[in-house]
Protein backbone atom coordinates (compact mmCIF):
# COMPACT_ATOMS: atom_id res chain seq x y z
CA UNK A 1 0.00 0.00 0.00
CA UNK A 2 1.19 3.16 -0.90
CA UNK A 3 2.52 5.22 2.22
CA UNK A 4 1.10 8.62 0.60
CA UNK A 5 -2.57 7.00 0.51
CA UNK A 6 -4.68 6.15 3.34
CA UNK A 7 -7.77 3.79 3.07
CA UNK A 8 -10.54 5.73 2.32
CA UNK A 9 -8.52 7.28 -0.14
CA UNK A 10 -8.44 4.87 -3.12
CA UNK A 11 -11.61 4.71 -5.22
CA UNK A 12 -12.21 0.76 -4.87
CA UNK A 13 -10.46 -2.09 -2.87
CA UNK A 14 -10.03 -5.43 -4.57
CA UNK A 15 -10.48 -8.09 -2.07
CA UNK A 16 -9.87 -11.74 -2.32
CA UNK A 17 -12.07 -13.99 -0.58
CA UNK A 18 -10.27 -17.14 0.96
CA UNK A 19 -7.63 -16.71 3.99
CA UNK A 20 -8.60 -12.54 3.63
CA UNK A 21 -12.51 -11.97 4.50
CA UNK A 22 -12.37 -14.91 7.20
CA UNK A 23 -9.33 -16.75 9.23
CA UNK A 24 -8.35 -19.21 7.12
CA UNK A 25 -6.09 -21.08 9.47
CA UNK A 26 -9.29 -22.18 12.23
CA UNK A 27 -11.51 -22.71 8.89
CA UNK A 28 -9.29 -25.72 7.94
CA UNK A 29 -8.78 -27.31 11.18
CA UNK A 30 -12.43 -27.45 11.36
CA UNK A 31 -12.88 -28.38 7.68
CA UNK A 32 -10.57 -31.38 8.12
CA UNK A 33 -12.49 -32.70 11.52
CA UNK A 34 -15.75 -32.36 9.42
CA UNK A 35 -14.50 -34.46 6.34
CA UNK A 36 -12.27 -37.04 8.57
CA UNK A 37 -15.55 -37.31 10.85
CA UNK A 38 -17.60 -38.27 7.39
CA UNK A 39 -15.50 -40.29 5.62
CA UNK A 40 -14.69 -42.37 9.16
CA UNK A 41 -18.16 -42.90 9.13
CA UNK A 42 -18.28 -43.66 5.09
CA UNK A 43 -15.11 -45.47 4.64
CA UNK A 44 -16.46 -47.04 1.46
CA UNK A 45 -16.16 -43.47 0.17
CA UNK A 46 -12.83 -42.86 1.13
CA UNK A 47 -11.95 -42.32 -2.41
CA UNK A 48 -13.53 -39.40 -2.56
CA UNK A 49 -11.41 -37.77 0.25
CA UNK A 50 -8.19 -38.20 -1.63
CA UNK A 51 -10.33 -36.78 -4.84
CA UNK A 52 -11.10 -33.64 -3.20
CA UNK A 53 -7.58 -33.50 -1.81
CA UNK A 54 -5.51 -34.16 -5.28
CA UNK A 55 -8.42 -31.54 -6.70
CA UNK A 56 -7.04 -28.92 -4.18
CA UNK A 57 -3.73 -30.26 -5.20
CA UNK A 58 -4.27 -29.36 -9.09
CA UNK A 59 -5.94 -25.76 -8.27
CA UNK A 60 -2.57 -25.20 -5.93
CA UNK A 61 -0.05 -25.95 -8.93
CA UNK A 62 -2.47 -24.08 -11.24
CA UNK A 63 -2.74 -26.81 -13.28
CA UNK A 64 -3.66 -25.89 -17.21
CA UNK A 65 -4.33 -21.87 -15.44
CA UNK A 66 -2.61 -20.61 -18.94
CA UNK A 67 -5.29 -21.94 -20.85
CA UNK A 68 -8.52 -20.22 -21.16
CA UNK A 69 -10.85 -23.69 -20.32
CA UNK A 70 -8.65 -24.36 -17.42
CA UNK A 71 -11.87 -25.03 -15.22
CA UNK A 72 -12.80 -27.74 -16.91
CA UNK A 73 -9.42 -29.08 -17.54
CA UNK A 74 -9.32 -29.45 -14.28
CA UNK A 75 -11.95 -31.33 -13.93
CA UNK A 76 -11.78 -33.62 -16.99
CA UNK A 77 -8.44 -34.15 -15.40
CA UNK A 78 -9.32 -35.65 -11.95
CA UNK A 79 -12.77 -37.33 -14.06
CA UNK A 80 -10.06 -39.33 -16.04
CA UNK A 81 -7.77 -40.19 -12.69
CA UNK A 82 -10.86 -41.19 -10.74
CA UNK A 83 -13.24 -42.98 -13.86
CA UNK A 84 -15.94 -40.46 -12.28
CA UNK A 85 -18.44 -38.08 -14.56
CA UNK A 86 -17.65 -34.49 -14.69
CA UNK A 87 -21.04 -33.62 -13.24
CA UNK A 88 -20.63 -35.44 -9.98
CA UNK A 89 -17.06 -34.44 -9.62
CA UNK A 90 -18.79 -30.49 -9.63
CA UNK A 91 -21.51 -31.72 -7.36
CA UNK A 92 -19.32 -32.97 -4.81
CA UNK A 93 -16.88 -30.15 -5.00
CA UNK A 94 -19.53 -27.48 -4.72
CA UNK A 95 -20.80 -29.38 -1.46
CA UNK A 96 -17.24 -29.63 0.09
CA UNK A 97 -16.15 -25.98 -0.89
CA UNK A 98 -19.27 -23.91 -1.26
CA UNK A 99 -21.68 -25.02 0.86
CA UNK A 100 -20.67 -27.13 4.11
CA UNK A 101 -18.38 -24.21 4.67
CA UNK A 102 -20.89 -21.55 5.19
CA UNK A 103 -21.64 -21.65 8.78
CA UNK A 104 -17.96 -21.63 9.27
CA UNK A 105 -17.04 -18.59 7.14
CA UNK A 106 -19.53 -16.37 9.05
CA UNK A 107 -17.87 -18.05 12.47
CA UNK A 108 -14.41 -17.40 11.63
CA UNK A 109 -15.03 -13.52 9.30
CA UNK A 110 -12.38 -11.03 10.11
CA UNK A 111 -15.00 -8.63 11.84
CA UNK A 112 -12.34 -5.59 12.30
CA UNK A 113 -11.88 -6.07 7.86
CA UNK A 114 -15.53 -6.32 7.31
CA UNK A 115 -16.54 -3.50 10.17
CA UNK A 116 -13.93 -1.15 8.42
CA UNK A 117 -15.56 -2.81 4.82
CA UNK A 118 -18.75 -1.54 5.86
CA UNK A 119 -17.35 2.12 7.10
CA UNK A 120 -15.55 3.19 4.02
CA UNK A 121 -18.22 1.43 1.79
CA UNK A 122 -20.43 3.74 3.38
CA UNK A 123 -18.09 6.75 2.27
CA UNK A 124 -18.47 5.78 -1.52
CA UNK A 125 -15.32 3.40 -1.69
CA UNK A 126 -15.99 0.74 -4.14
CA UNK A 127 -16.10 -2.95 -2.74
CA UNK A 128 -14.81 -5.66 -5.07
CA UNK A 129 -14.30 -9.36 -4.50
CA UNK A 130 -11.95 -11.36 -6.61
CA UNK A 131 -11.50 -14.77 -5.81
CA UNK A 132 -10.15 -17.62 -8.05
CA UNK A 133 -12.70 -19.76 -6.24
CA UNK A 134 -16.36 -18.83 -6.83
CA UNK A 135 -17.86 -16.65 -4.59
CA UNK A 136 -21.65 -16.66 -4.96
CA UNK A 137 -22.40 -18.32 -2.21
CA UNK A 138 -19.46 -17.62 0.11
CA UNK A 139 -19.84 -14.03 0.09
CA UNK A 140 -23.81 -14.51 1.90
CA UNK A 141 -21.53 -15.96 4.90
CA UNK A 142 -19.85 -12.45 5.58
CA UNK A 143 -21.66 -9.67 6.69
CA UNK A 144 -21.27 -7.52 4.16
CA UNK A 145 -22.86 -7.03 0.18
CA UNK A 146 -19.87 -6.25 -2.59
CA UNK A 147 -20.64 -3.99 -5.24
CA UNK A 148 -19.38 -6.25 -7.21
CA UNK A 149 -17.93 -10.46 -7.63
CA UNK A 150 -15.58 -11.74 -9.84
CA UNK A 151 -13.69 -14.94 -9.69
CA UNK A 152 -11.37 -16.71 -12.28
CA UNK A 153 -13.43 -18.87 -14.49
CA UNK A 154 -15.79 -16.00 -14.85
CA UNK A 155 -16.00 -14.36 -18.22
CA UNK A 156 -13.95 -11.41 -18.23
CA UNK A 157 -11.48 -13.40 -16.05
CA UNK A 158 -10.41 -17.08 -17.80
CA UNK A 159 -7.07 -16.80 -15.55
CA UNK A 160 -5.94 -17.98 -12.15
CA UNK A 161 -3.62 -15.52 -9.86
CA UNK A 162 -1.26 -13.79 -10.03
CA UNK A 163 -1.90 -14.13 -13.83
CA UNK A 164 -3.04 -9.86 -13.61
CA UNK A 165 -4.68 -9.85 -17.40
CA UNK A 166 -8.15 -10.64 -15.05
CA UNK A 167 -7.38 -7.90 -12.47
CA UNK A 168 -6.47 -5.17 -15.84
CA UNK A 169 -10.16 -6.48 -17.25
CA UNK A 170 -12.06 -6.14 -14.13
CA UNK A 171 -10.38 -2.28 -13.95
CA UNK A 172 -11.30 -1.89 -17.29
CA UNK A 173 -14.96 -2.91 -17.10
CA UNK A 174 -15.54 -0.83 -14.14
CA UNK A 175 -13.74 2.01 -15.50
CA UNK A 176 -11.24 2.12 -12.52
CA UNK A 177 -7.60 3.67 -12.73
CA UNK A 178 -4.84 0.86 -11.13
CA UNK A 179 -3.97 3.91 -9.04
CA UNK A 180 -7.46 4.58 -7.63
CA UNK A 181 -7.42 0.87 -6.20
CA UNK A 182 -6.16 -1.21 -3.00
CA UNK A 183 -5.76 -4.77 -3.71
CA UNK A 184 -6.03 -6.73 0.20
CA UNK A 185 -5.21 -10.74 0.06
CA UNK A 186 -3.48 -12.99 2.31
CA UNK A 187 -1.38 -14.11 -0.54
CA UNK A 188 1.63 -12.25 -1.85
CA UNK A 189 2.63 -14.94 -4.02
CA UNK A 190 -0.82 -14.48 -5.60
CA UNK A 191 -2.96 -11.49 -4.61
CA UNK A 192 0.42 -9.71 -4.16
CA UNK A 193 2.27 -10.80 -7.63
CA UNK A 194 -0.97 -10.33 -9.72
CA UNK A 195 -1.97 -6.35 -7.58
CA UNK A 196 1.99 -5.73 -8.54
CA UNK A 197 1.78 -6.60 -12.31
CA UNK A 198 -1.47 -4.81 -12.84
CA UNK A 199 0.23 -1.34 -11.26
CA UNK A 200 -2.37 -1.76 -8.17
CA UNK A 201 -1.10 -0.99 -4.29
CA UNK A 202 -1.56 -4.26 -2.47
CA UNK A 203 -1.79 -4.94 1.30
CA UNK A 204 -1.28 -8.12 2.95
CA UNK A 205 -4.46 -8.56 5.21
CA UNK A 206 -2.31 -9.80 8.10
CA UNK A 207 -1.37 -5.94 8.12
CA UNK A 208 -4.83 -4.29 7.56
CA UNK A 209 -4.78 -1.79 10.29
CA UNK A 210 -6.64 -2.35 13.50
Amino acid sequence: MSQRKILSEYKAWILDFDGTLYYQLPMRICMALILSAYYLIHPRRISELILIQNYRQLREKRFAADKKNFYLLQLEKISEKYKMPVNEIEKLLEFWFFERPLCLIKKFQRKNLIESIIQHQRLGVKMIVYSDYPVNKKISAVDFKPDYTFYSNDEIIKCMKPDSSGLKNILESLKIKADEVLFIGDRDDRDGLCAKNAGVDYLNVKNFPR
